[in-house]
């Protein structure tokens, strides 16, 4: 083997084991990263805020291009009220890694189905849904998170809503006795 050949194949190998190392650190970071944060659905109408919760993540409508109301919930006493705030990720738990499986609510229905969601990249997240045997799924993108403006100009025309996280019930009166 001639010199040339030598520094050529230790070229080749030294490019090799430093594009391994890269991808390994890079899925590493995938994997060790959390869906917690502000992503925009696909078709750019919405951002859902996705928050780690007691029981799992939850994922709740934070911004709508135009507010919607939730008239197809199932329960009635949420139907008929703004969408802005309904959660839509529910009870997200790890499963694999990298993969948190749950129920996603679809308020153009009014379904709860099982879901997935997934980092694919640090600012990817890969939401998958099915219902039977049929499943879809799509990318949404994490956005940066911006300091929100309470007056002026630059103020929100939609107030930030509360924690997706579930709430515990209130505790029940105590009957004191007579």
């Amino acid at each position: 083997m001639t010199i040339a050949s030598r520094n050529s194949l230790r070229a080749f190998v030294l490019c090799l084991t430093n594009s391994c190392v890269a991808l390994g650190m890079s899925g590493a970071a995938v994997s060790a990263a959390d869906p917690s944060g502000l992503w925009m659905v696909a078709d750019q109408t919405a951002r859902i805020r996705i928050e780690p919760c007691a029981n799992g993540y939850w994922g709740s409508i934070e911004w709508e291009q135009k507010p919607g109301i939730d008239s197809h919930n199932p329960d009635p006493a949420k139907r008929g009220q703004p969408l802005l705030g309904t959660p839509i990720l529910i009870g997200m738990k790890q499963g694999q890694p990298n993969e948190w499986d749950g129920q996603v609510y679809n308020p153009k229905d009014g379904g709860f189905y099982k879901a997935s969601i997934s980092l694919t990249r640090p600012d990817t997240l890969k939401l998958e849904g099915c219902m039977w045997v049929f499943c879809s799924g799509e990318n949404w993108t994490r956005v940066a998170e911006q300091t929100r403006a309470t007056t002026g100009a630059m103020a929100s025309t939609q107030p930030r809503p509360r924690s997706a996280c579930p709430q515990p019930a209130p505790a029940p009166a105590q009957r004191r006795g007579n």
